[in-house]
């Protein structure tokens, strides 16, 4: 072939390339849809896909294109989706018409990822209602109550060993310690199953549990674009989103937990016992195969590993840049241990107000979702996006996105929403402007179901904590805050370190002296 045929025949596949990469980049130029010029290939995510800005970047720069506007939108590589900025429209697309955007969009697929495929987040239709009602019974307040117990002797355990750090090794990255204590919890809550992550780092449970639920990471946020946009190369080149490994290791351990306790009947308070209960008093043939408790027991873990340890990352972060508030909360934490012989029952902890608000203000800024997304399964006619334009319809197959970041630092919502100010979410102060502009856990039927543990869990943890420990801001503490970029997961750049100092006479809770004399978790 000669050179001129080979320059003809490059040109032809980069013009092939080129439409390819542009052929959806007009639609909202097209329907008179406000939005950020596209770029080839990438639409409005290339500078977040080469790591030049985060998911929080990006969120915010669309959102505020114009702050009249009830939708703007964006371009997920060549995927137009509408991004909701009106709460009155969020609020009818997520719950008063949910039937016309009951789905997410997928990205996990059962050939290539079957576990996380099968999980409740990724069911979709009638699949998704009929595992929902089979699942709900598992997380009322009282079901999840029975795990607090399990929950209080983790942290009892896990404050005495940070209360106890030499100091040489008192400045740490917190994340790394705090999963060790997410890891313990969810192992004795979801699985029944005890470990010590901080004696045993290298435990098997531990190890997998990071590596499995860890999708922080630019590999794993590239692989799950490209099963986002791209399935069909995704499945060429068998991009799977969680590790074969460790998909045998958790499916093998819940399957052999079922059938161990199907046999001896042992009495359990953890989530995969709630499971075979709810399970066996379904009439026959209508409750969940083995295989699916299996599915939806990681899906817990998967869930509630990760995320909450971003959020704790974050509110310990807050706190000890923000001293006052930590010691406000402190001493509530003091009063309650006083006022309650050295003890934290349950309905005390449900009630401190200012430890709600804390984290409450901390999941406003720095909410573990950036954004909820829906997928459209029966046509839906938009009003005018700005006063004088004309209605949108969308229909069965495109995308939605709610973004949570923006609005909940929209100043509309809330008064100089940079600040950190928990004041703002006690009653009395009254500063919400609008309750619906608060949605860390989503909204709708489809808002995460685990959202009462996950709560427990960080509470838990932070009173038994700060009722030992001060925490401040160390040498390598990262202020002002920078977010990682290239993440679809809000997480630090530098990673969340901090200094842990044992408090001068703290008021140790007679649980600490049990635990501290050799009781287990």
């Amino acid at each position: 072939m000669d050179y001129l045929s080979i320059a003809l025949s490059l040109t032809a596949v980069l013009i092939a390339l080129y439409y390819y990469s542009t052929r959806k980049l007009s639609f909202f130029k097209d329907h008179g849809i406000l939005h950020i010029p596209p770029a080839p290939l990438f639409g409005n995510m290339g500078s977040m896909f080469l790591k030049r800005s985060s998911l929080y970047d990006l969120l915010q720069d669309v959102y505020f294109i114009n702050t009249e506007a009830k939708y703007v939108g964006i371009y997920e590589f060549q995927t137009p989706i509408i991004m909701i900025r009106d709460l009155d429209l969020i609020k009818s697309i997520t719950t008063k018409n949910f039937d016309h955007f009951s789905d997410h969009r997928t990205f996990m697929y059962k050939d290539l990822d079957p576990m996380l495929a099968n999980m409740l987040f990724s069911m979709t239709g009638e699949e998704w209602k009929e595992h929902r009602n089979m699942l709900s019974p598992a997380f009322t307040s009282s079901k999840i109550k029975n795990m607090f117990q399990l929950m209080s002797h983790c942290a009892v355990r896990f404050s005495n060993y940070v209360s106890k750090l030499p100091e040489s090794e008192r400045e740490t990255d917190m994340k790394a310690l705090l999963c060790k204590y997410t890891n313990d919890v969810i192992a004795k809550c979801v699985y029944g199953v005890t470990v010590d992550s901080i004696k045993e780092p290298k435990n098997v449970f531990y190890v997998y549990g990071r590596i499995g639920t860890m999708f922080t990471s630019y590999k794993k946020t590239v692989i799950m674009l490209i099963n986002r946009n791209m399935p069909w190369l995704a499945r060429l080149f068998r991009l799977k989103m969680l590790e074969g490994y460790v998909e045998k290791f958790f499916a093998e351990l819940a399957l052999d937990e079922i059938e161990a306790r199907r046999k001896y009947k042992p009495h359990r308070s953890d989530v995969l016992q709630m499971f075979i209960d709810i399970n066996d008093e379904k009439e026959s043939g209508k409750g969940m195969s083995a295989e699916s408790m299996a599915y939806h027991s990681f899906s817990f873990f998967f869930g509630g590993f990760d995320s909450v340890v971003s959020q704790l990352c974050f509110v310990t972060h807050l706190l000890a840049v923000h001293p006052d508030c930590q010691a406000k909360l402190q001493q509530g934490i003091d009063d309650a241990l006083m006022e309650n012989n050295g003890q934290l029952p349950y309905d005390v902890l449900r009630n401190m107000k200012y430890l709600d608000a804390v984290i409450n203000e901390v999941m406003r800024i720095y909410p573990i979702a950036a954004m909820l997304d829906r997928l459209c399964v029966k046509s839906f006619e938009l009003p005018p996006a700005l006063p004088g334009g004309k209605p949108f319809t969308i229909n069965p197959g495109m995308n939605v996105w709610v973004p949570i970041v923006p609005i909940q630092m929209d100043p509309k919502y809330y008064e100089k929403p940079e600040k950190f100010d928990p004041e703002r979410f006690i009653e009395d102060e009254k500063k919400i402007v609008n309750s619906g502009a608060f949605m860390p856990f989503g909204v709708g039927p489809r808002m995460c179901i685990g959202n009462r543990f996950a709560l427990l869990e960080m509470k838990v943890l932070l009173c038994h904590i700060l009722a030992t420990c001060n925490l401040k801001v160390g040498s390598k503490t990262t202020i002002p805050t920078e977010l990682h970029k290239g993440s679809f997961n809000l997480t630090m750049k530098n990673g969340f370190f901090l200094k842990i100092e044992p408090r001068e006479n703290p008021y140790y809770p007679t649980e600490i002296k049990r635990v501290a004399n050799g009781d287990a978790c």
